[in-house]
């Protein structure tokens, strides 16, 4: 008899501030080691919420090798897809069409946690459905709303003169001077770059600024 796998799901993009691939796993791992769970394969994709599930490297994989009775843990649905179409497609094909087990960490998304043995009636079902729809729609606000507080808090500060984006770095005096010599061996790029008060990265950006500037040696 083949045994039933559990698998790990993680997402992280750039704007999930602490939701990091670490503290999903170590969520996971926890909940694992407290219902004395065995995860076969953690699945890991850095991409956006929206990112299609064709275009990710992981979650394609883990749906294809999932099984009838296999569970899928996610530290919440979100994981899977963030727009209200992607999300029911996902969870739907694991829930419906592999017939798999669905476990999210996210006790206000408890009401999502599957298991085959059980048995819905067309009203559990529905609210299943409409639970979907609304968390989409919800992730969907918030995102537009987190969208228009950032350009609204950009345009106060140009409106005030304040300097968006990175400062632009200003190349000391003798910086052509201190980085020729540093080219030549008499001193090296450490020294010069300790003589001028620079940092590494602001250093080799002026460098690059020079005629004939190099990159940064190897």
């Amino acid at each position: 008899m083949t045994e039933n796998r559990i698998y790990a799901y993680c997402r992280v993009s750039k704007n999930d501030g602490s939701m990091t691939i670490e503290n999903q796993v170590y969520a996971i791992e926890q909940y694992a080691k407290e219902h004395n769970l065995h995860i076969a394969t953690f699945y890991k994709d850095e991409c956006k919420g929206d990112t299609p599930v064709s275009q990710r490297s992981q979650l394609p994989v883990m749906l294809d090798n999932l099984r009838a009775n296999d569970t899928v843990i996610t530290v919440e649905v979100f994981r899977l897809h963030r727009s209200q179409a992607g999300l029911a497609k996902v969870y739907r094909q694991i829930v419906e069409e592999k017939k798999a087990n669905f476990i999210t960490l996210n006790e206000k998304e408890s009401i999502l946690n599957t298991s085959q043995h059980e048995n819905l009636d067309l009203m559990q079902q529905g609210m299943r459905n409409i639970i979907l729809a609304v968390l989409s729609l919800c992730s969907e606000l918030e995102k537009r709303n987190l969208s228009t507080r950032t350009k609204r808090a950009l345009a106060q500060r140009k409106a005030q003169g304040k300097v968006l984006g990175r400062p632009v770095v200003v190349a000391p005096p003798n910086f052509k001077e201190l980085y020729e010599r540093a080219c030549r061996g008499d001193i090296t790029h450490v020294q010069a770059m300790n003589e001028l008060g620079l940092k590494k990265t602001s250093y080799y950006k002026l460098a690059k600024g020079l005629k004939g500037g190099s990159n940064e040696p190897k």
